[in-house]
């Protein structure tokens, strides 16, 4: 791939290997700043999709996409998604590349990301694994329930009704780094309620046509933000975006 940006400026194109080298340096363009961020990484194709063929986004990927997402998930404390996409996307331990997990790079410092699942049913998906450190994030109406129906333990619900409420939460646990993976719906509450810092973004370079939803589909909502990143490769377009200043709540 080709660094074409950085920190908003355009830079003298610099080539980025997917070996640790190449990892290393997007890790270090990517890392998380002081304070809590809420960073967004999805996929789409050329034409808008966030789904190819087969209605997931697994089938947008690529080796491109994959190189930064793996580099993503490695500085991450906390990887935050709806029950639907884990449901469809088959989440798995989130852990990210292997070669930039010691010494972390999580602002946590924590060995992996912690799973924190929004659902409103607390029916969490079978894909998710037992021993993996894994939240339940729930609004107050029916949260008794859904705990319940989690399985899990009391300490490991969180009950919030917005989308601050939740970054509070999460961030009261040491949680800085907070990565959402979607869906498009959840993307759309976090935007319009100006909750979301950053939009991490990855175009592979193929069409796919037929409905799909919206990158973010939410309420309607005006925010500008800044090109901070732009990395180029023979498959995807990586952009980085963080909102601008004077959008911040």
């Amino acid at each position: 791939m080709h660094l074409l940006q950085r920190d908003g400026r355009p830079c003298a194109p610099l080539t980025v290997g997917t070996d640790q080298d190449g990892a290393a340096t997007l890790a270090d363009l990517y890392a998380f700043g002081p304070g809590v961020t809420v960073r967004a990484m999805m996929n789409t194709s050329i034409d808008g999709a966030v789904a190819g063929a087969d209605g997931t986004s697994g089938s947008l990927r690529n080796p491109d996409d994959s190189f930064v997402f793996g580099v993503l998930r490695a500085l991450a404390d906390v990887v935050l998604v709806g029950a639907a996409t884990v449901r469809t996307e088959d989440y798995r331990r989130p852990l990210g590349r292997s070669d930039l997990r010691a010494p972390s790079r999580r602002p946590a410092g924590g060995a992996h990301p912690v799973l924190a699942i929004m659902s409103r049913s607390g029916e969490l998906p079978t894909t998710v694994e037992a021993d993996w450190p894994t939240l339940l994030v729930t609004p107050s109406a029916g949260a008794a329930g859904a705990a319940r129906r989690s399985g899990l333990p009391a300490s490991h619900v969180i009950v919030a009704d917005s989308p601050a409420d939740i970054v509070a939460a999460l961030s009261s646990r040491g949680l800085r780094g907070i990565q959402l993976e979607g869906g498009p719906s959840a993307l759309g509450r976090f935007a319009a309620a100006g909750a979301l810092d950053e939009l991490c973004l990855s175009t592979s370079h193929v069409t796919v046509g037929g409905p799909s939803p919206r990158l973010v589909d939410g309420p309607p909502h005006a925010r500008s933000w800044s090109l901070r990143s732009l990395l180029v490769g023979e498959h995807a377009t990586c952009s980085r975006y963080s909102r601008r200043p004077d959008e911040r709540s």
